[in-house]
């Protein structure tokens, strides 16, 4: 239950992040497309790697199960595609659209709505289309059998992704 409610509330702090950001605009989304603003970039840099570090701790301590994926190299490409279509017409990316609805945007309704329709979709085909989706390429992943090799990683990675978050802030404050 505390898992639960510390959830709820993380969650509510990167919704307010986003709102505080104006990253949940259509002008924010437009900017990072046209280089000229990289709130975008420096956010989802930050949050990945903070994230990562807290994925890993939460896996290491059993309150969270690592679920690995096999990688289909067709389905990203096609789902790339989409997204980006769907992040073009819209202006948000799923979290963002999220945000905006709490805002009371109703082109953000409109897309959350299409969002699902389109995930339903998927669920309905993937049985029919999963032939045409492959060759899945293993599951590739970063976890060692020694934790320590595997802390330098997640360490590393994360410090990389938080790194290039403040040298994006500081080349562009230099610009």
């Amino acid at each position: 239950m505390n898992n639960i409610f510390l959830t709820i509330i993380l969650g509510f702090l990167f919704g307010v992040i986003l709102q505080r950001s104006r990253i949940n605009t259509y002008n924010k989304i437009v900017g990072f497309a046209l280089l000229k603003d990289f709130t975008l970039p420096k956010l989802v840099l930050v949050a990945v790697g903070v994230g990562s570090l807290i994925f890993f701790i939460n896996v290491k301590s059993g309150m969270a199960l690592l679920n690995i994926k096999p990688l289909d190299a067709t389905g990203i490409v096609f789902g790339s595609i989409i997204f980006g279509i769907g992040m073009a017409i819209l202006g948000y990316c799923p979290s963002t659209m999220v945000a905006a609805i709490g805002e009371g945007a109703v082109d953000a309704v409109i897309g959350f709505a299409g969002a699902l329709v389109g995930g339903f979709a998927f669920i309905f085909l993937q049985p029919f289309i999963k032939d045409v989706l492959g060759p899945f390429l293993g599951k590739p992943n970063l976890y060692f059998d020694s934790d320590f090799i595997t802390v330098l990683i997640v360490l590393s990675y994360s410090a990389f992704l938080i790194s290039l978050a403040f040298l994006i802030d500081m080349k562009a404050k230099e610009e």
